[in-house]
């Protein structure tokens, strides 16, 4: 059930929720699926709205702080003379590398923290580790609340 919910959240995005872009995003839901440039395969897709997932939807849109327990990855810790330019530079190696990952530099005196990625669960989370881990070694997964806001970017 929350998986669902995140869903919807991360779907509509920071898309206003009123009547017409609910009826809309159901509408593209249900539209025929192209395979390929010739055939069209025509599903199915029935949506229900479970509650008051809608009004939730609403309530996280106004309030652009709220956050959902998850994951991300750390690349990069120090509190070293050059810690602040050695974060930039991690930071510009993971962007190189995987560019359509977030990356976040964050400063909780006295350390620079490279995170990355957005992830609700820790297997997703364990899934880009892996990728990242011949470059960087000393990566490890951190538990993190993430803006809700992120998860749909």
């Amino acid at each position: 059930m929350k998986k669902i919910l995140l869903a919807i959240v991360a779907l509509v995005g920071a898309q206003s929720v009123d009547a017409q872009n609910i009826r809309s995003f159901k509408e593209h839901l249900g539209a025929p699926v192209r395979i390929d440039s010739l055939s069209v395969v025509n599903q199915t897709v029935t949506v229900r709205e479970v509650g008051d997932a809608a009004q939730i939807v609403a309530q996280a849109n106004q309030h652009s702080s709220a956050t959902v327990s998850g994951y991300r990855i750390m690349i990069f810790m120090s509190n070293s003379q050059t810690a602040r330019n050695d974060a930039l530079a991690a930071r510009d190696t993971f962007a190189a590398t995987f560019p359509a990952q977030r990356c976040y530099i964050t400063y909780e005196n006295p350390y620079f923290k490279v995170a990355v990625g957005n992830y609700t669960t820790q297997e997703e989370a364990l899934v880009l580790l892996e990728r990242i881990k011949p470059s960087f070694p000393k990566a490890f997964i951190m538990r993190e609340n993430i803006p809700i806001m992120e998860l749909s970017e």
